[in-house]
């Protein structure tokens, strides 16, 4: 197994001999792949611990109005959406090649934002740090930042989880149907099982993935539970982790990101 760094991210990649591509069926081990979404909120972060091995899918195209350089915090008790602008944020480019556009200018804004909105969170020092690491990087990929937030987040509350880039360990794979690819990145690694957000039972049959690949195809159904949001009566879900880190402490983060579904 050998590291590699992508713009101050160490991720792991194991070398696959051609002879070990094929699945073992004596081994267990999940997959799942996900567009890289900037600070996603809780239910990502399930989807990233019910796999083994997660993927970040980012030569595929880049989604306007989607969560891969946006998301949501609370302000004032309401949901306010932040975003981090973008040089070429195209639905005809991919999502690797999208660009930031002044990124220091909306980092610093965005920090102080946060400080005022969060200044009676239990956690604020926790969660301040979190974000700063992750908006600490000095590159201009939204791809590698919107990764970031999700790699430096396991870093941050202590546990270590194998992620990679679609675009790097699974490139050859490129040109397969949706569903193909996605049976041929299970093969690759020896994943029986793969692990889909629950949106996508629309798309996927779980009879064509055993019978092309004898893969378990199982759908993720994310459990919003609430906590203690400062000053709310009502608790507002499906807001950005950052919500999350800033008003839980390491235990009931990891027991929040555990609580789903796979059916």
């Amino acid at each position: 197994m050998v590291s590699f760094p992508v713009k101050g991210i160490i991720f792991w990649q194991i070398k696959v001999d051609e002879s070990l591509k094929l699945i073992d069926i004596n081994q267990n081990k999940s997959l799942a792949v996900m567009q890289p979404y900037l600070f996603p909120y809780i239910g990502y972060f399930s989807l990233v611990q019910s796999s083994d091995i997660f993927v970040f899918y980012d030569d595929v195209n880049y989604i306007k109005q989607g969560w891969i350089n946006r998301n949501r915090i609370l302000i004032n008790g309401a949901a306010h959406t932040f975003t981090i602008p973008l040089a070429n944020g195209s639905s005809n480019e991919l999502i690797i090649n999208v660009k930031c556009s002044g990124f220091t200018r909306f980092r610093d804004k965005f920090l102080k934002q946060l400080k005022q909105a969060y200044a009676k969170s239990r956690n604020l020092d926790f969660g301040m740090a979190y974000v700063e690491k992750v908006l600490a990087y000095d590159g201009d990929s939204i791809s590698e930042l919107a990764a970031k937030s999700v790699t430096d987040f396991y870093n941050h509350i202590d546990q270590k989880k194998e992620f990679r880039f679609s675009s790097i360990s699974f490139c050859e794979s490129k040109g397969l149907e949706r569903a193909e690819r996605l049976i041929d990145m299970c093969k690759y690694v020896s994943a029986n099982t793969y692990v889909n957000a629950i949106g996508g039972q629309e798309l996927y049959s779980k009879e064509h993935f055993k019978q092309s690949g004898n893969i378990n195809l199982k759908f993720l159904k994310p459990s919003l539970w609430p906590y203690q949001q400062p000053g709310q009566c009502d608790f507002i879900p499906g807001l950005s982790i950052i919500d999350v880190v800033m008003n839980n402490n390491i235990d009931e983060i990891k027991n929040l990101i555990n609580r789903y579904e796979l059916v």
